[in-house]
């Protein structure tokens, strides 16, 4: 996207115009289910995205801060 449409379709652009640190997880139907966006000075955690993702994937009930695998509600 070296023209910059898809941050600007998504609106993760900052006011200095780079794309913000943004992760966005999509299912096999094209819709978004989770979206975090943070601050060019602030750095994206991949154990939570991989947290996340596998709570969404339960189908079910995740508590607060529930690991990957752990129970549900």
């Amino acid at each position: 996207d070296t023209e910059g449409t898809l941050v600007d379709a998504l609106g993760i652009r900052s006011e200095e115009g780079v794309a913000l640190r943004a992760t966005f997880i999509v299912d096999p139907h094209n819709i978004i289910q989770h979206v975090t966006v943070n601050n060019l000075n602030v750095g994206r955690n991949p154990t939570e995205t991989l947290r996340i993702l596998d709570a969404l994937q339960t189908d079910e009930l995740c508590p607060c801060n529930r690991p990957v695998g752990g129970d549900t509600i």
